[in-house]
């Protein structure tokens, strides 16, 4: 009796699906599912490069919030932060996320807000003192009410 013979039709059902499914490594298509979109490649080449080499641009990034640190409280303060958010996104230090508040555009400022709740845990008991002062601050003098709303959203969170 030959090894042909000793298996059963499942077993044989089985391997004709696999060979269905590209060789029966458990992922469809032609390419056994391995090709990626360009978005994703390059996210995953960024985070493996970040944690073998650090975070690319430090230096240049370290120039750009330097340059918005400079810029706080003139009228290129807006188009600095533009600059910086687009080629780094929202800053992660809690100092320069309340530096913010005082950005001129309510779309940008509700962004900020977005971020600073999401940075008040981590953030010291001093920190959360100004914040407060500035959320009541904002709140009363907010232009708009969803500005109002939001900075009052974040207070109560406090």
């Amino acid at each position: 009796m030959t090894d042909r013979d000793k298996n059963s039709s499942s077993e044989a059902d089985k391997r004709r699906r696999e060979k269905q499914r590209g060789g029966g490594n458990g992922r469809s298509g032609p390419d056994g599912g391995r090709r990626r979109s360009r978005r994703v490649n390059a996210a995953y080449k960024r985070r493996v490069e970040e944690q073998l080499f650090g975070k690319r641009n430090d230096a240049g990034r370290s120039r750009l919030e330097q340059r918005l640190r400079t810029a706080h409280a003139s009228p290129t303060f807006l188009r600095t932060y533009r600059e910086f958010k687009k080629s780094f996104g929202m800053p992660e230090q809690f100092s320069m996320l309340l530096m913010l508040l005082d950005l001129d555009d309510e779309r940008e400022l509700l962004g900020v807000l977005d971020a600073l709740a999401e940075a008040v845990p981590r953030a010291s008991t001093d920190q959360r003192s100004l914040l407060r002062s500035r959320m009541r601050n904002l709140e009363m003098s907010a232009s708009t009410d969803a500005l109002g709303d939001a900075a009052s959203d974040l207070l109560g969170r406090l």
